[in-house]
């Protein structure tokens, strides 16, 4: 298990990039002993906090990915296999794990099958399914607020070259 110094950003399973601030023991309210805690401020919600376990046996943490991973990621989105949506209640259970896993690659199939399902359906005169609203907030904030800090790139441009890649793919 990795143990991040005072400055250092990382990945947080709901909050996500954060910058380390403070590393501290802390006796939280009915946990008994001191225990030693990160003082996580997330990058991108001014004025959060996360306190979080430095021993993390939960995988709540992991580094950020390189700027390499993440502009193949954003550069070859077209290719990543979407997941299978047949079974309703399986697509489910499977996004909510992946959401949970926060892994990049596995976050952007999920956006990228939301979006298609999403657009395929609009274009055929249905709605949108709420679910796949809750599903794309979910992934692709956690996807794309790594992606901006990552290669330095407003939020908003990430997510429009990310759907533009996967547009031009469906034409």
């Amino acid at each position: 298990m990795k143990r991040y110094e005072i400055g250092d950003y990382l990945m947080h399973e709901s909050a996500g990039v954060c910058q380390v601030k403070k590393i501290e023991m802390l006796a939280l309210r009915g946990r008994g002993s001191d225990k030693e805690y990160y003082e996580l401020e997330p990058v991108f919600q001014s004025g959060g906090q996360v306190i979080t376990p430095v021993d993390d046996k939960n995988g709540r943490l992991r580094d950020i990915k390189s700027e390499d991973e993440m502009q193949s990621l954003l550069e070859n989105v077209a290719k990543l296999d979407s997941l299978d949506t047949r079974n309703n209640r399986e697509f489910q259970d499977n996004v909510k794990s992946i959401i949970a896993d926060f892994d990049p690659k596995a976050l952007a199939s999920v956006v990228k099958t939301v979006y298609v399902r999403k657009k395929t359906r609009i274009e055929s005169g249905k709605k949108a399914m709420s679910q796949d609203e809750r599903f794309l907030q979910l992934a692709g904030k956690k996807l794309f607020d790594e992606m901006a800090f990552v290669l330095n790139q407003k939020h908003e441009v990430i997510e429009k070259s990310f759907f533009s890649k996967i547009d031009n793919a469906m034409e």
